[in-house]
């Protein structure tokens, strides 16, 4: 039986015990002991966001040189995008971005920019709802997937859509099943900058350039700003870019 079986059937299973224990005059003690470690074990699944319980996830690349994979959520974003695909453009690398399907419905010509340019794109949900995706059921789960990936494919008509990444990382025991139906692969990453919620630039890019290693996945986002109101994400790109032409490394888009 898989962990997702398991931590499923513990869920069904806690309550049920915890009635039967209270209806036998059991202390609150052991009512929390049925229900606390089924509760913890779900959380745990569902908001530790590179957390394989609920289902397979792609935290590293196979590589069999020198490459890594950048990753690029929350777009597209007009003052981003552009800049972005210039810089990737400027040293070669390729990239993967992770698009929000209402944001590509207002900016289609920034998704055709971004596959003209040679790049792949991403499911990142229609509304990005971050606070409560983790929290939706398996209508709400399927609405965000598919509306996202029907957005991308009418604009870019024979788009073949390959990887999901949920918002903030959060996601319940809906989405692999929703992700199997929609033919799609849920993408992690292996180190971050935590820019979705910083804005110190020099912070940033250490944490980036200390996981640059064969395989890595790196995440980061547009449409932020730095302490000084600068654009966050070129500035952030520029950095790893530059981090990983001195370490002799490459970017490229997995082919798994």
């Amino acid at each position: 039986m898989s962990v997702r079986s398991l931590i499923l059937l513990f869920n069904l299973v806690a309550p049920p015990m915890a009635l039967a224990i209270w209806g036998l005059g059991g202390s609150w003690f052991w009512i929390c002991g049925a229900l606390i470690p089924a509760h913890a074990l779900w959380l745990w699944a569902t908001l530790v966001p590179n957390c394989s319980w609920w289902g397979p996830q792609l935290r590293r690349i196979n590589s069999a040189g020198r490459n890594v994979w950048i990753t690029i959520d929350d777009g597209p974003d007009p003052a981003d995008t552009p800049q972005l695909l210039d810089l990737l453009d400027g040293q070669g690398a390729k990239a993967t971005f992770f698009l929000i399907g209402s944001r590509a419905e207002r900016y289609p010509e920034l998704v055709k920019l971004i596959l003209a340019r040679g790049h792949e794109i991403g499911n990142h949900t229609y509304h990005h709802p971050a606070g409560w995706f983790w929290f939706f059921g398996q209508r709400k789960v399927n609405d965000e997937i598919t509306h996202c990936s029907e957005v991308l494919k009418a604009i870019a008509p024979g788009l073949k859509l390959r990887w999901f990444r949920a918002p903030a990382g959060f996601r319940n025991h809906h989405v692999h099943p929703s992700l199997e139906k929609s033919g799609l692969k849920l993408a992690g990453w292996s180190v971050r900058g935590r820019d979705g919620v910083s804005q110190d630039l020099g912070l940033i890019s250490a944490r980036l350039r200390s996981g640059i290693q064969e395989g890595a996945i790196f995440l980061m986002h547009e449409g932020r700003v730095d302490q000084k109101g600068n654009r966050l994400a070129p500035q952030v790109l520029a950095c790893l870019l530059d981090e990983l032409q001195k370490a002799d490394y490459k970017a490229v888009i997995p082919t798994v």
